[in-house]
């Protein structure tokens, strides 16, 4: 039975949320586009982002044409590199996926087996960071698959579960790992299930050795450099972290008949949506700073003084979050094809410091084995490492300004550290070998 956070510990996050918001004084801000047409697909560390046809930036609140040979966007990174499509016969309006490198646009094509003019296409979804690994998805007739394009090689592969019936991936790392997910027979047909495909051409499931029993999205939606991945099961919300083989998955929030998470920067902060009524969504983010479970981005805005100017007052979906955790974009309810959409900048709200440079704390080594030393010019009180999927792992107090950790009995993999001294927490990312 699906669990939901209650009104008390609702009430308590946003507590949390507003101490938060007096103690960081963060600049957040919400730009609500008021053109139709205009949702958002990605957005970067510079609050470059992309919609279906424009490019926009956060900085002046402007969309720009994209240049004429592109047609759609579909993702960017920070190099603004861009994931999207371009005509391949204008007379029969046939589409072929293509992306921009160093300021140019390439089409990508179409495998041997493909034929554009019966309708097999190829449509891009993912850019990878390092702009080396394009991804979407695929079909050869009726047989739909993946595809991964390499654009070193200028190789196009089209890729098949051979157990599954149809599949699509949504997103690639710097590693070349695909997620998405495949199709496996049940009693009615079909069914969706989150899946990964890694460069060596394994297919693996997750959670592994269960598969859904509620027919929904059940997709991953995302993956970082870290390998952790976003997505969702049974209609709920979930984070996978590769690196220790964690699955974790998270209550509903409050008022939400479903939720799914659709992307997660590389320090952990992971965004999505909850399905509030029939049609009806309303943009969420997770984040250990937030508490334990997801919550409304619009209570986080809120809580820091930023008016939500939407019609329904709801954020309805966030699709991208900037690999800093800083910008999220996304879209307003109603026609996805029609919507306005909007575009968030958190500061530095969920690393707990409005200036990096002016932390207090300073620590080593960083990848760590066994020991990691923390040293501050305040009097340590507390450190409290979780995973980043939000699970503590560890928690001790101290009374010193030079304090050692022993780590090595925790698993490889990037956790989060905060340090508290004198009333104030500081997260540190930490990488254990």
């Amino acid at each position: 039975m699906m669990k939901k956070i209650t009104f008390l510990v609702k009430s308590m996050v946003m507590a949390c949320l507003v101490m938060g918001a007096s103690q960081l004084q963060a600049q957040v801000e919400l730009n609500v586009l008021t053109q139709p047409e205009t949702r958002f697909n990605d957005i970067n560390d510079n609050g470059f982002g992309i919609t279906v046809f424009e490019y926009y930036d956060f900085g002046s609140n402007q969309l720009t044409p994209s240049e004429e040979e592109a047609f759609t966007l579909a993702a960017t990174n920070n190099n603004e590199d861009i994931a999207g499509t371009m005509m391949y016969d204008e007379t029969n309006f046939i589409l072929q996926a293509a992306y921009r490198k160093d300021g140019t646009w390439n089409p990508i094509g179409f495998l041997p087996e493909q034929d554009p003019q019966n309708f097999d296409e190829n449509t891009p979804y993912d850019i990878s960071p390092n702009s080396k690994y394009i991804t979407g998805q695929t079909n050869i007739g009726n047989d739909y698959g993946g595809f991964l394009f390499d654009t070193e090689t200028e190789e196009l592969m089209g890729v098949f579960d051979p157990q599954g019936e149809a599949g699509a991936f949504y997103a690639v790392n710097d590693n070349g790992i695909m997620v998405g997910w495949v199709d496996r027979p049940d009693t009615g047909g079909t069914l969706r299930v989150p899946a990964y495909r890694t460069l060596d051409g394994e297919y693996h499931l997750i959670p592994e050795g269960q598969l859904p029993t509620v027919t929904g999205i059940n997709t991953i939606g995302n993956i970082n450099n870290n390998d952790v991945m976003v997505g969702d099961f049974d209609l709920q919300p979930f984070i996978y972290d590769l690196a220790t083989d964690t699955f974790t998955q998270y209550d509903l929030p409050e008022g939400a008949d479903a939720a799914a998470f659709t992307s997660i920067s590389e320090n952990g902060v992971a965004v999505g949506y909850a399905e509030v009524g029939f049609q009806v969504r309303d943009a969420i983010i997770y984040h250990p700073t937030f508490g334990e479970q997801p919550v409304y981005l619009k209570d986080v805005l809120q809580a820091n003084g930023v008016t939500i100017d939407t019609d329904d007052g709801l954020l309805g979906t966030a699709i991208a979050i900037s690999p800093d955790g800083k910008y999220v974009s996304g879209w307003v309810n109603g026609p996805p094809p029609f919507v306005e959409g909007w575009a968030a900048y958190l500061d530095d709200l969920v690393l707990g410091t409005n200036d990096v440079a002016q932390s207090t704390v300073s620590f080593y080594p960083n990848p760590v084995n066994d020991v990691l030393h923390l040293n501050t010019t305040e009097t340590i009180d507390s450190v409290a490492i979780y995973t980043i999927t939000g699970q503590e792992v560890f928690n001790v107090d101290f009374n010193d300004n030079n304090t050692q950790v022993n780590v090595s009995s925790l698993s490889s993999g990037v956790y989060l550290v905060k340090v508290n001294s004198n009333n104030t927490v500081e997260t540190l990312k930490v990488v254990k070998q």
